[in-house]
């Protein structure tokens, strides 16, 4: 049975939700539910409720079908082999609906409608579920309408006065009777498919035919002057009334000929009322009152809609005012006697019935007077209209329709209806902020006409997607254009407003104007959290309160700033969110505002989080007024400024923080305009440059400086807001109050404004006259130092040269001589070769090292390759050790790179030469070339003595050698040369070693 109720009828779809037992439903539904199982003939029909309560009275049915066979049987030949096939091919599809004509009894046919859902196993149809409903009433109505529209043709046409149906949303005609055309001779063409209100001809008349027809919804006896295709004018009585023709809404209007018969204008009103209220439909109660008989008549549906036995002359000369409500009663009767003594002919009123069992019935009630020869009213006829649903309606829709205002109208987002096709139906008057356009212009425009080309097929279809009701909201941001042309970034939330059977009917949107923060996102790209607050930045909090400050309406921003769902502050207080702290002055808020009747003001409170969190708002908003002008709600818009409030308690700490160094610090700190003038001075600079601080900031940059300094000084200043840099340093000399010039130390920064401009020039001034005067002491030192190592390479090498050039004339003597050379005398030559050797090479690391300390050795770059370097001075290292070789490894992919060969070449030797040296017997030593993407490395390894551990601290400092080199010899020069070449291209040297194992120096250099 569970399988019938699953998609087997759109009538069981509140079954779907509701936890209700299926055997429940089923009873309780106005349709038979039955079965008929498939695996087995003959196929029986098993009911799964009384077919005979819900098919009516027993003895008009014959006994139900039992079998598929009987049931095929019963239905009418000419739908048999329809319902046959439709039942067929449901066993493949799995559905079917169908409707047919079925024997009731004997010869008696009634209409039903099949919907039914076959049961699979393994693919196989095994039981066909069915729900059947009784559509006879239905079908029959609809063929009874049809009847009606063809009688009302016909008796249209048999009609001896003109008439025509027009359509009511735009007016054309679709239908005349031969009269017509006969009257005003006219020819179909020339009426029909043409807009009626073209043949009315005086101007005021039709205008207030228009403005009746809009406001009552039906005209009758209305004077125009119509004019036929010859030019000759009409006076007729035009009477329009809504009718239902050929599924549109229409009016049907008869016009009779008054141009002869004014001075029968009041014998033929009388029928020609009659006539409106017999055309105004069977649920109005028609009444009649004749003055002089005193009889009367009121229709049925009157005392069936009062729930009161009928009563015969029912009404007097107040007509229907004993039927009345005892709170409309004295009103009716009031205007009823005004409208009689004034002679108007026409009464249209809505009061209030007593109907029977203390129930209250609203009426729309219409009468038509008509007076005898003395001004007398001689009969009343008119009609009754039961608008209690309407007026229900009403109220409802102006409650929500106020709401609706109250939130449009003060809300900062523009909040539109549409129709389907994108024309505006209404719009907020912050639609003047938004795009610059009144709400009166935008209803003349489609939404198409202002969105951007480029943006107008992705509006479209996500709009279409929620008209289809593939969304339920969406939130899409475009562009469109302003009122002036230009484009505007727009953030629009869409929905839409569906009718009663769930098809869209119109949109609604919410839009703002997010340009600022697209424009801010697109420039700036500001982090992911900036760039969240940008994009929420308009999500405010938008509350409504009544009077007593209980939430009436709570956006659902909520929920993200607060973490509230919108029903849980739904009818709460808004002060049970209030920091009992803040309490007070917020109650003090509220008081004021309603004394003085404030429409906006701003207050600042801490408002509890749903985690228990008190956040900082800020709440702008007051009171609402009604047309009378009298405070009817709070509106309030509130934004978490939390972060705010952090923000300026940590800005107002660093403030302080910065008072405080200011004031106690020995630099001059100053806070510079772009133009050089002052905005903040410490008052340091009284002690300093003897000048108040009410002094100082009257002056300006170059008031002070030396002239000499004045040029470079501005160079550096406006070099610093060009490159927005920071910690520039520069010296100058500055002018004291008394005259006297001291120099000055400058650190110059760029302070920056949100909008990452330079807004400020930063500097802190300090006295290094001293320093200035021992820098140049140092200054002269090297100069002498430099000469000295000048004087000394000269002065040492030329008798350096001669012991040298002597030294090898004996050599070359004792080589040549004759007898054996005397081995002391070799042994002394030998040894002062030696030592020759090393004074020359301490000469040159001195020398090297005078020159760097002096600044004259400078870089000369060259692309070049590493790898050749490194080779070459393996070659010269082994002609000096002659039984030793070292190894070369190369990684990465190499590549040439810019250096000064000659320094990197003198640096690879000496850690190559030391490796050899200091390894003696050991194992030979090996160089690895480490090529990244980072730049290059070298690692020199040996396998020798190593270095001790307290000796390494001081490895790189002049003169130093390990302990544990014994007669080794060397200068204690080579690494700090070494040292000071490496970090000349940028790069670092570090080494490791163990005593006795051996040592390994890093050479790296980044890419250069």
């Amino acid at each position: 049975m569970e399988n019938i109720l699953k998609g087997a009828t759109d009538d069981l779809l509140d079954v779907k939700n509701r936890t209700v037992q299926l055997r429940s439903v089923v009873d309780n539904l106005t349709e038979v539910v039955w079965s008929i199982d498939l695996t087995s003939e003959p196929y029986e029909i098993l009911y799964h409720n009384n077919p005979i309560a819900r098919f009516g009275n027993p003895e008009d049915l014959d006994p139900l079908p039992k079998t598929m066979e009987e049931w095929q049987q019963r239905i009418h030949p000419d739908d048999r082999e329809r319902v046959l096939e439709e039942v067929v091919n449901a066993l493949s599809s799995g559905k079917a609906s169908y409707a047919y004509k079925s024997l009731r009894k004997k010869d008696t046919y009634r209409y039903y409608r099949d919907r039914i859902s076959v049961l699979y196993e393994d693919d196989k149809p095994i039981r066909l579920d069915g729900i059947t409903e009784d559509i006879d009433n239905i079908r029959r109505s609809r063929l009874n309408l049809e009847l009606s529209q063809q009688r009302l043709k016909a008796i249209v046409d048999a009609l001896p006065d003109p008439v025509f149906i027009s359509t009511k949303e735009d007016g054309k005609v679709i239908f005349a009777n031969e009269v017509l055309f006969k009257v005003y001779e006219m020819s179909p063409v020339d009426f029909l498919g043409k807009k009626v209100i073209h043949f009315y001809q005086n101007f005021e008349g039709r205008k207030s035919y228009i403005d009746r027809l809009q406001t009552d919804g039906h005209i009758q006896s209305h004077e125009l002057v119509l004019k036929n295709k010859k030019g000759e004018s009409f006076w007729v009585s035009a009477s329009s009334m809504p009718l239902d023709f050929q599924n549109q809404e229409c009016f049907i209007t008869i016009l009779q000929d008054v141009t002869d018969r004014k001075n029968l204008e009041r014998q033929l009103q009388e029928s020609n009322e009659r006539y409106q209220l017999a055309v105004e439909g069977t649920n109005d109660a028609i009444w009649e009152y004749d003055f002089n008989t005193k009889r009367s008549y009121l229709s049925p549906q009157f005392w069936e809609g009062m729930g009161i036995p009928p009563e015969e002359n029912p009404l007097d000369d107040l007509l229907i005012a004993k039927y009345l409500h005892d709170v409309d009663k004295k009103e009716f009767i009031s205007i009823l006697q005004q409208a009689i003594e004034s002679k108007r002919d026409k009464i249209t009123l809505e009061f209030r019935l007593a109907a029977a069992n203390d129930r209250i019935i609203w009426a729309l009630f219409k009468a038509g007077i008509i007076y005898g020869k003395e001004d007398k009213p001689i009969r009343a006829v008119g009609s009754l209209s039961n608008i209690t649903t309407l007026k229900e309606a009403q109220t409802k829709l102006r409650e929500s329709e106020a709401k609706y205002k109250l939130i449009s109208e003060n809300s900062s987002d523009c909040i539109c209806l549409h129709e389907l096709n994108g024309r505006f139906v209404f719009a907020s008057p912050s639609s003047k902020e938004v795009l610059g356009y009144t709400p009166m212009e935008l209803q003349k425009l489609r939404l198409r006409e202002i969105i951007a080309p480029e943006y107008l097929y992705k509006v479209s279809d996500t709009m279409l997607s929620v008209i289809e009701g593939k969304l339920k909201t969406v939130s899409i941001t475009f562009q469109a254009k302003n009122k002036e042309g230009e484009l505007e970034w727009l953030e629009t939330v869409g929905g839409a407003i569906l009718d009663d059977n769930g098809e869209a009917i119109f949109l609604q949107t919410s839009t703002r104007n997010v340009t600022d923060r697209v424009e801010a996102q697109q420039k700036l790209k500001e982090s992911e959290e900036r760039y969240k607050l940008i994009t929420e930045n308009s999500n405010d909090i938008v509350t409504l309160m009544d009077l007593e400050g209980n939430y009436l309406f709570v956006t659902p921003s909520v929920k993200e700033s607060m973490g509230y769902e919108v029903e849980e502050m739904l009818g709460k207080n808004a002060l049970e969110f209030v920091h009992p702290e803040d309490v007070s002055a917020i109650e003090k808020d509220f008081t004021e505002s309603l004394e003085k009747r404030i429409k906006e003001k701003t207050s600042y409170f801490r408002y509890k989080h749903k985690n228990g969190e008190w956040r900082w708002i800020q709440a702008t908003g007051g009171l609402i007024f009604d047309e009378e002008d009298k405070p009817i709600y709070w509106r309030a818009n509130k934004i978490d400024i939390t972060e705010k409030k952090i923000t300026e308690e940590k800005l107002r700490a660093k403030e302080e923080q910065y008072k405080l160094v200011s004031e106690n610090s020995a630099d001059v700190i100053c806070l510079y305009k772009l133009d050089g003038s002052y905005t903040f001075v410490s008052p340091s600079c009284e002690r300093l440059e003897g000048y108040s601080v009410e002094e100082k900031m009257e002056m300006t940059l170059e008031e002070f400086i030396h002239p000499d300094d004045s040029k470079r000084a501005l160079e550096v200043f406006r070099d610093t807001i060009a490159n927005k840099s920071t910690n520039v340093m520069t010296q100058y000399r500055i002018q004291k109050k008394d005259g006297e010039y001291f120099w000055a130390g400058v650190s110059m920064s760029a302070v920056m404004n949100q909008e990452n401009k330079v807004q400020f020039v930063l500097t802190s001034t300090r006295d290094i006259s001293e320093i200035v005067k021992v820098i140049e002491k140092e200054r002269q030192l090297n100069k002498l130092k430099s000469s000295f190592i000048s004087m000394a390479s000269h002065e040492f090498r030329t008798p350096l040269t001669t012991i040298q050039s002597s030294n090898e004339l004996i050599s070359m003597y004792l080589d040549n001589r004759p007898e054996m050379p005397d081995n002391k005398l070799v042994k002394h030559v030998t040894r002062i070769r030696t030592e020759l050797d090393r004074l020359n090479s301490l000469l040159k690391d001195v020398f090297t090292l005078g020159r760097l300390d002096v600044g004259k050795t400078h870089l000369k770059k060259e692309i070049t390759s590493l790898t050749g370097i490194v080779k070459q001075v393996i070659q010269e290292c082994q002609v000096q050790y002659k039984n030793r070789s070292v190894g070369l490894t190369v990684e990465g992919k190499e590549r040439q790179l810019l250096l000064d060969s000659q320094l990197i070449s003198h640096a690879i030797s000496n850690l190559i030469s030391n490796a050899l040296k200091y390894s003696g017997a050991k194992k030979d030593p090996d160089v690895v070339i480490k090529f990244s993407d980072n730049g290059i490395s070298v690692v020199v390894n040996d396998y020798g003595i190593g270095i001790p551990e307290r000796d390494q601290p001081n490895l790189f400092e002049s003169f130093s050698r390990a302990s544990n080199v014994g007669d080794i010899e060397g200068t204690g020069l080579g690494l700090v040369i070494v040292k000071q070449f490496i970090e000349m291209h940028g790069g670092t040297i570090t080494f490791s070693s163990e005593v006795g194992k051996g040592t390994s120096f890093y050479v790296d250099i980044p890419n250069v």
